[in-house]
């Protein structure tokens, strides 16, 4: 199967003027909330971009911990998900990655510079859903190495897919020489979902991966975090990560926000998730109304595959409206027909629909 790597580093969110909503970027519609934004004119107006940041982030580990009712001393954090993929394949030295797939693709640009062996396992369609197959995953890893790394995303990014506490943890448990790496990014906007971060205590190879910025609507200021207790794990991703990995603006907003506020934080992230369920079964009943294939999604997106239009017409036709969404064309295993669409507030859900309808897209 032929990727093109060029596209590892294609994401949603790149600025046009002609563009008036972006569709690409998979973040919380709601927005900021306004004492999130505060605090960043806070931190502008202490000028603190004059100083470097702790490099320890004490303060900030202590109120992610705080927040997500972890322990500090488990938590790296870092500039993403992305920064966090790369800090685990380059810093653990695996020989083997077991992918399920299609998913996010940071890591595809590491395989061949690392010299990893990458495995993949495809996501199973079955009418409007993608699902995980265990029984496939068994075949995979029978010969995989101990050192091996399996790394999959729940809910995944770009089918919405979601594995379920009870089968996450069996591919945990069969994978229990290896290193299991979660990737959660979308978790707290999924009103349905659990998150894997209780069974690190019982699983000693599982790292979970968590995004702040998609939650929190503010993908510029880039922060996330990884929860391991593996203390090897912690060591060796702590002392690769560069020093000041995010920067004294986003260290001081998140330190002081999620103490702060973390009551108010907690109601956000409920009306968010109810919003994004709501919008995303309107987008989700609009377009299988106009012939269009759709998948039932976990995520605050959703993955369209297109009869008789390729991705690259859509996105001309849609960019000359004013609209951008993302191409999942090149992601593996899907086709040149599949776009992804993010979830937005009503009246720019209707205007998609709208466009799609008059366009006559198909």
């Amino acid at each position: 199967m032929y990727v093109d790597k060029k596209m590892c580093r294609f994401h949603g969110g790149r600025y046009s003027e002609n563009i008036k909503i972006d569709f690409s970027t998979p973040i919380n519609p709601i927005g900021p909330p306004k004492f999130l934004e505060d605090l960043i004119r806070e931190a502008v107006e202490k000028r603190l971009y004059m100083l470097y940041p702790d490099y320890e982030y004490k303060t900030l580990r202590e109120a992610v911990s705080e927040f997500y009712n972890l322990n500090p001393e488990h938590i790296v954090l870092i500039n993403g998900v992305a920064e966090g993929i790369n800090l685990i394949l380059t810093c653990l030295r695996t020989r083997d990655l077991i992918v399920f797939e299609p998913t996010f693709g940071e890591y595809r640009c590491l395989t061949d510079i690392l010299d990893i062996n990458l495995r993949s396992i495809p996501y199973l369609e079955r009418e409007d859903f993608y699902y995980i197959d265990e029984d496939s995953f068994k075949r995979s890893i029978r010969d995989v190495d101990k050192e091996g790394i399996v790394l999959l995303s729940n809910p995944n990014n770009p089918t919405g897919a979601y594995v379920d506490k009870d089968l996450m943890s069996n591919i945990i448990n069969l994978s229990k020489n290896m290193t299991v790496i979660i990737d959660e990014a979308f978790i707290d906007l999924c009103e349905k979902c659990s998150s894997v971060l209780e069974l690190v205590k019982e699983f000693d190879n599982l790292v979970v991966l968590r995004s702040l910025t998609k939650t929190f609507s503010v993908p510029g200021l880039r922060i996330g975090f990884i929860y391991t207790e593996n203390k090897k794990i912690l060591e060796t991703i702590d002392l690769c990560r560069q020093p000041w990995n995010i920067n004294s603006i986003t260290s001081y907003v998140f330190s002081h926000v999620l103490k702060e506020y973390k009551k108010d934080l907690y109601e956000y992230i409920s009306s968010s998730r109810k919003i994004i369920e709501i919008e995303r079964e309107f987008l989700y009943n609009s377009f299988r109304d106009l012939g269009i294939k759709v998948y039932r999604s976990y995520a605050p997106f959703l993955l369209l595959r297109h009869f008789k239009y390729k991705a690259e017409d859509v996105i001309k036709i849609l960019n000359n409206h004013g609209i951008h969404v993302r191409d999942a064309s090149k992601y593996p295993f899907l086709t040149p027909y599949h776009i992804r669409v993010s979830v937005r507030l009503r009246e720019d859900n209707e205007y998609l629909v709208k466009v799609y309808k008059e366009s006559g897209i198909r």
